[in-house]
């Protein structure tokens, strides 16, 4: 699958998600849902370590998903195509190897 059939898929799914959570699109709450998984990322690499009792690893995997789900939905809802911005970075990093 190609980064962009994979960025629209991820944002059909959301649209309808927030349709069925009757929740309003905006980049904020976009953005407060990723902060949210990635603070859920973060526990869990923390109970790995310091509370293995409480460590899961499908919530790790979870937690990594849903992140890009929101990342990717936040590109979008600013007009941003997620494979020409990674590969804006790479060709601008590029130089930054060859030195």
């Amino acid at each position: 699958m190609e980064v962009k059939e994979l960025q629209k898929e991820i944002v059909n799914f959301i649209v309808k998600w927030e349709k069925k959570r009757n929740s309003m699109p905006s980049e904020q709450n976009t953005f407060n849902h990723l902060v949210e998984e990635l603070g859920e990322l973060a526990r869990e690499y923390v109970n790995k370590i310091e509370r293995k009792e409480k460590y899961n690893e499908d919530e790790l995997e979870n937690a990594i998903g849903d992140t890009l789900m929101h990342l990717v939905r936040l590109a979008q809802l600013r007009g941003l195509d997620i494979e020409q911005v990674v590969h804006k970075i790479i060709e601008k990093e590029k130089r930054f190897l060859e030195k």
